[in-house]
């Protein structure tokens, strides 16, 4: 089981990731996969305030996934 500080070290990196983002012009179904990644933060933080650190965790790792695959494509990774 994943801890809250171990989630919270990752909506940190999330954040990092945004902001590397927020520099590249991409289009519109890249938005769309960043604002869903955004969403997912959201809910991660949700979650962690209520505890439910599983579901926290699941939230901030596939919000991590969508990330990286926008970096990939811009050759940010």
């Amino acid at each position: 089981m994943e801890t809250e500080e171990k989630i919270a070290i990752d909506i940190e990196k999330l954040e990092n990731s945004l902001k590397q983002v927020e520099k590249i012009k991409v289009n519109t179904k890249e938005e769309e996969v960043i604002a869903r990644a955004i969403d997912y933060k959201n809910d991660s933080k949700y979650y962690l305030d209520k505890k439910d650190m599983r579901t926290s965790f699941g939230c901030i790792e596939y919000s991590h996934g969508l990330l990286d695959a926008i970096r990939m494509i811009h050759d940010l990774i």
